[in-house]
């Protein structure tokens, strides 16, 4: 079947399709982006026909707003009858906690309006912070009732000086005295008066004292706190520290005072500006817009408009604005809310006017729009744009999310057959899905980076702030006739981006799929290579030194300036890079021949040094060991057949005793038939017969020992439940157990032991491991049966307490004729556990022997037969 959708050229179609959807979605983006007067109405759905019905007139409307109120409220602040006023005084910390200009000193620590601007604009902002460089130090005296004194250095230095303060110092034993231009010294670079003596000279300071001798100060230190230079004084007073020295609410606060007047110095430059700004935004004749704010209390009106500054014709001024194309009027009620345009919610208004404007509830607000727009300020630029592009926009929209879902639903198309072809189901790399993972994904980034930020870097200039004032008609015109450029270069960048994209993401598809983003990485290596490292790390830690004593040398011929340019400088980290990455290979090589070695010495002569990540001489040397080992195998080969020949000998002969011996048993069966009397002849009968069966066993035994040491036998495997076989072995032996006094102790689970395995053979090797203790179990003790069950095998153990000592080992015990009793005087052929144990390899289990002085245990072990495998086996 042909699978179009996954032939080249569908995939030829999709790729060209998605960069033509790129460019539109990327277009489309750009073009509503590029008028955020429109942004509005697209989402909230609501097209208007004209600009003054849109949302974008609403939004424009209300920025205006909200630079209409705070320049009433500043002007509040400012003015006095309608004029700015310097003369005004400005409580500082009134104005710092309310933002309010009382015209009062009401804290005691006040400035002129006029001396606030000036200091303000004359010192330098960094983040809001005013930059002094020049502050004097400030010295701290504190009084016994807690109070405190303030002096700049040079004043508390003038006053030792002349005599009217001096300190008072306990000298050292030793007579030094402290000299008090040593404690001004140290007082003006930041010390405190209690510690600054006291481990030099172990003097102790105890003050300062006023001429007639008397303790003015039990303390002082260098100011540490906030602080600022003084460039006017504040009212009634020289200077800061005299208001923090003379008025007790600020006695012990001059940190608080310096942090105010910051706070308030940086807020008067801020209003500043907005205050000679808002008076030039919206002057009479200069825009569409008519605003009037009427203080109902104190009967003041703030408009744009001279003829409405009357406050006694207020509502005269009110119904003349609702002549205006748009008008809105808005009071404390929300009932006396007033407006033709369309979707205006009032208590958002109400809202906005008593937090922005300078009164909150005794207000009337009101502002107009003349929408036939005779000036070209803002509202007449919007209008143009709107007129231009406010009927394309939602189409543009529609158009670029169309694009982008598209984009997409092909992306998803090319994710789904990336890799496949319509010839097989095979998943199928390129030449650029085989370079490293890093490698690649590095290439895209670094091709697309480049051309982007040259392209783009007009895109990103031209979005970055470029949104203008509204109320700069310029800035719109330009604003609007470079959106074309814009739109050209962002599918320009739009199809690079794509094209590289699909690149980049297709191969990265592709080595998902086939799993070799982690395995074919440069990360992947990196940690291969340091795992490889630290596990042969007792074979290549003399490289390593070595290595680090090269690098150790050469990086301090670098460090001394040896080494200045940056090219050689990363010529020679690429070269000890790839120094040290094969100085270590060749230590690891060395010791995959020496592992190698050591395996094919020890006995394994079918190892085989893996040859991966050998080259050269290594290589080379690797594969004769392999050869060596290949001989070695060959002469092992013979051995065994050698082995073979010696077992099939003995198969042969004990199946040639077997028929004579069968003739012997089977006279002596007719013998006993005669009835003969005689008791000596009864007795060699009866030995005859006895040492004929045990011939016959043990004949049995060594053909059948020879079977399974051939594996020239075979298993018939079957679900078999080990509990019932361990209790049906168990009734079997019941009868020898108590002929020999042995009491057997079982232990079985109550759910089923399901293991996979020959039955026949699974008895034969219960039976040899019973009939071991039932001959060589001490008389009179007891023989422990247990069985245990797991996740995943089934454990199966048989110990007893052996009647003679166990002078050999575990694995000796295995061996063939090996029996239980040196002397043996015991029947038996010394065959049975290793019958045992070979039958028990044969089917998959283990069988281990626990010698511990006399306590013999066997323990089988067999992997567990799930329950829905064990079903299906029985259906």
């Amino acid at each position: 079947m042909n699978q179009w959708y996954k032939t080249n050229l569908t995939k030829g179609i999709l790729i060209v399709a998605e960069h033509v959807l790129a460019v539109v979605a990327a277009a489309s983006l750009v073009w509503v982006l590029t008028y955020p007067a429109l942004m509005g109405d697209l989402f909230s759905g609501h097209a208007a026909k004209k600009f003054e019905d849109s949302t974008a007139f609403s939004g424009q409307l209300q920025t205006a707003t909200t630079g209409i109120l705070e320049g009433v409220n500043t002007r509040g602040l400012f003015e006095t009858e309608g004029r700015y006023d310097p003369e005004r005084i400005v409580d500082i910390k009134e104005f710092y906690d309310n933002d309010n200009i009382n015209n009062k000193n009401s804290s005691g620590l006040a400035y002129r309006l006029g001396d606030l601007r000036k200091w303000a604009e004359s010192s330098p902002y960094s983040d809001g912070n005013i930059i002094d460089d020049s502050k004097e130090p400030i010295i701290v005296c504190k009084r016994s009732d807690g109070t405190f004194r303030y002096y700049y250095f040079a004043e508390l230095e003038q006053l030792v000086n002349d005599g009217e303060l001096s300190f008072v110092i306990a000298n050292n034993s030793s007579g030094e005295e402290v000299s008090s231009d040593q404690i001004l010294y140290e007082l003006r670079n930041g010390g405190r008066s209690d510690v600054m003596y006291s481990t030099e000279t172990e003097a102790e300071f105890k003050g300062l004292q006023n001429r007639e001798g008397k303790i003015e100060f039990i303390d002082c230190w260098n100011y540490d706190g906030y602080q600022i230079e003084e460039k006017y004084a504040p009212l009634g007073a020289a200077n800061l520290l005299e208001i923090a020295n003379e008025n007790p609410a600020w006695n012990g606060k001059l940190n608080d005072v310096f942090q105010m007047l910051e706070g308030s110095l940086y807020n008067i430059y801020n209003r500043t500006e907005t205050y000679e700004s808002w008076e030039n935004s919206w002057k009479e004749g200069d825009t569409n817009l008519v605003y009037l704010y009427a203080d109902t209390v104190n009967k003041k009106i703030y408009t744009n408009k001279e003829e409405y500054k009357d406050f006694s014709r207020l509502d005269e001024s009110l119904k003349a604005m609702a002549k205006n194309g748009k008008y809105l009027i808005v009071k404390p009620k929300l009932s006396d809310f007033s407006s033709n345009i369309e979707n205006e919610d009032a208590a958002t208004w109400k809202d906005l006017v008593r937090f922005s404007g300078p009164a909150k509830e005794n207000f009337v607000y009101a502002v107009g729009v003349d929408t036939s727009y005779p000036i070209q300020d803002s509202f007449y630029s919007q209008n143009k744009i709107y007129e231009k592009y406010g009927s394309r926009i939602q189409g543009i929209a529609i158009l670029g999310l169309t694009s982008a879902i598209l984009f997409m639903v092909g992306i998803v198309w090319l994710t789904i057959i990336a890799g496949r072809n319509n010839r097989d189901e095979e998943l199928h790399l390129n030449w650029f899905d085989r370079w490293k993972t890093e490698l690649a994904a590095a290439l895209v980034i670094m091709l697309w980076i480049g051309p982007v930020l040259f392209v783009g870097s007009g895109i990103s200039q031209y979005f970055a702030g470029q949104v203008p004032d509204y109320s700069d008609t310029y800035a719109m015109a330009v604003y609007s006739y470079n959106a074309i450029p814009g739109v050209v270069r962002s599918g320009i960048v739009a199809a690079y981006t794509c094209g590289l994209f699909l690149i980049g993401y297709m191969s990265l598809v592709r080595r998902i799929k086939t799993r070799t983003v982690w395995s074919n990485s440069i990360i992947k290596s990196l940690c291969s290579f340091i795992k490889q490292l630290f596990v042969n790390m007792h074979f290549v830690w003399k490289t390593v030194i070595l290595f680090c004593l090269f690098g150790f040398v050469h990086w301090l011929a670098v460090l001394s300036g040896a080494i200045v340019n940056w090219f050689w400088f990363l010529v020679m980290l690429i070269v000890e890079a790839l120094a040290f990455i094969y100085l270590v290979r060749m230590s690891i090589a060395r010791q995959k021949i020496r592992s190698g070695i050591e395996h094919i010495s020890s006995g394994e002569v079918n190892y085989k040094i893996p040859l991966d990540g050998l080259k050269g001489e290594q290589l080379m040397l690797a594969e004769r060991v392999n050869s060596i080992g290949e001989g070695l195998d060959a002469a092992l080969e013979e051995s065994m057949k050698s082995e073979r020949l010696k077992t099939d000998l003995i198969t042969n002969v004990s199946h040639d005793i077997k028929t004579p011996l069968t003739s012997i048993i089977n006279y002596i069966d007719l013998l006993k038939l005669e009835h003969l009397e005689d008791p000596k002849i009864q007795r060699y009968l009866e030995v005859l017969e006895a040492k004929a069966q045990r011939l016959k066993t043990l004949t049995e035994d060594v053909v059948e020992a020879s079977k399974v040491s051939s594996g020239n036998i075979t298993l018939d495997f079957m679900n078999i439940n080990l509990v019932e076989m361990i209790q049906q072995t168990s009734g079997e032996f019941e009868e020898k157990f108590t002929q020999r006094n042995l009491n057997e102790v079982l232990n079985l689970p109550e759910e089923e032991a399901v293991i996979r395995a020959d039955g026949r053979r699974m008895w034969r090797v219960l039976e040899n491991i019973y009939n071991n203790a039932a001959k060589y179990a001490m008389e009179g003790t007891r023989v422990y049966a247990d069985l245990r069950i797991t996740d995943s095998t089934i454990t199966f153990s048989l110990k007893n307490v052996s009647d003679q000592p166990l002078n050999f080992t575990a694995d000796e015990l295995t061996e063939r004729f090996l029996r239980g009793d040196v002397s043996r005087s015991t029947e038996g052929s010394g065959l049975g556990l290793s019958i045992a144990k070979s039958l028990t390899s044969m089917q998959g289990g283990s069988f281990d022997l626990y010698l511990d002085g006399d306590l013999f245990k066997v323990t089988i072990t067999f992997p567990r037969v799930a329950k829905a495998v064990e079903n299906v086996e029985n259906e």
